[in-house]
């Protein structure tokens, strides 16, 4: 079964992108070691909303080489250049595509329609989760309101020198 992951960064007050929508407010992280060479290597697939693969492709060089990808959307492809598959479907029916597809684990990059979507299906069941020290005021929220609530099991936090904490959690199952 393909494991499903989410690994991001967020502000204090639980911002992912801020009030325009933008990741600048990350910068002064950048070259900062927290794993992601390691986290990467064992990911084979990326999942993201339309918004956060139209930011990865303003990057230049595509982030995720080599990594199958799926764009969770309900208009049409953003390109056609064949490097992200746009899927309007629901998370159950996406996971079982990569299953078959041999892919073991699942990245949910983000934004967080599809970060919704996937907990609220029940398939989400790890968080890696990176409160940076700001505090942005308004953005685009880690979590939009959802149909059920979870429990969390802490399994381990590092509070990292530059006073960004990491925290993962393993996702129970929901009780509303």
């Amino acid at each position: 079964m393909t494991e499903v992951i989410l690994y991001i960064a967020h502000s204090i007050d639980g911002f992912i992108a801020d009030r325009h929508g933008g990741i600048g407010w990350l910068k002064p992280y950048d070259g900062t070691d927290f794993g992601y060479d390691g986290f990467i290597r064992r990911v084979d697939a990326v999942v993201m909303g339309r918004k956060t693969y139209q930011d990865c492709r303003s990057f230049g060089t595509w982030p995720y080489p080599g990594k199958s990808t799926v764009v969770m959307t309900k208009g049409a492809p953003v390109d056609g250049d064949g490097l992200a598959v746009f899927d309007g479907r629901s998370p159950q029916e996406i996971l079982i595509d990569l299953e078959h597809a041999g892919r073991k684990t699942a990245w949910i990059v983000g934004g967080g329609g599809p970060i919704r979507a996937f907990l609220d299906a029940g398939l989400l069941k790890r968080l890696i989760l990176f409160q940076m020290p700001v505090l942005l005021g308004a953005g685009t929220p880690l979590w939009p309101p959802g149909r059920k609530s979870y429990t969390a099991t802490l399994r381990r936090t590092t509070a990292h020198e530059i006073g960004v904490v990491e925290t993962e959690y393993e996702i129970g199952r929901p009780f509303v």
